[in-house]
């Protein structure tokens, strides 16, 4: 399945899953994305690109099963993925609030430095897209927790990456959005995985 047919799928099943009341057209073009591009000196890889021009995402957290690379296991987690699809300031909003965490540290830190990272979604921290390991087509999603404990997190040449959550953004859709890993899980926990059991677990974990 190539990355059109696949951000258009990932959508559908995020809509029949109960994450999305209708399929809205997303408001942002092709030019939209070559001039926000131009003005930032980035390149976004193809299916972020397709994923920003199909569809408006949910406009509640999502809640996923998703694999937890650190432990050695499939879990249940969750994240408010960014609405980057009406206008391109929205964009831009998203990537300066994000920018000035590290320009606003104790330290600030040089624009180089984290440059690559490009803001998806927020929970704790910041769910980013890793450009610096871009192949033009996909990169990795990475985590940085809120707070600037992020050391451990630069390679040699003072980078900073993140924690690695997902290989490509379309694992990390295929996670959320089609619920991949939800047999696997109902097998283990021996639960029926639906949109209300999600809802249950969420009311438990963040309502008090």
């Amino acid at each position: 399945m190539d990355y059109k047919s696949f951000v258009e799928y990932a959508f559908q099943k995020l809509h029949e899953r109960g994450w999305l009341t209708e399929l809205i057209p997303s408001s942002i073009t092709e030019t939209d994305i070559a001039e926000f591009e131009q003005e930032y000196l980035i390149e976004l890889p193809v299916i972020l690109k397709l994923y920003l021009m199909s569809y408006k995402p949910s406009a509640t957290d999502l809640v996923g099963v998703v694999y937890d690379d650190e432990n050695k296991e499939i879990k249940i987690d969750t994240m408010d993925f960014y609405d980057l699809t009406d206008d391109i300031s929205d964009w831009s909003e998203s990537l300066e609030c994000f920018r000035e965490e590290f320009e606003d540290c104790e330290t600030p830190l040089r624009e180089e430095i984290y440059k690559n990272l490009f803001p998806i979604g927020y929970m704790d921290g910041w769910y980013c897209l890793d450009l610096s390991q871009s192949d033009g087509k996909d990169c990795p999603v990475v985590f940085l927790e809120y707070g600037g404990f992020w050391d451990c997190y630069r390679d040699s040449d003072g980078i900073l990456h993140g924690k690695c959550v997902a290989s490509s953004f379309r694992t990390f859709l295929e996670w959320y959005f089609c619920g991949s890993l939800e047999p696997e899980y109902e097998k283990i926990n021996h639960v029926t995985v639906n949109y209300e059991f999600y809802s249950m677990w969420h009311d438990q974990h963040f309502i008090s």
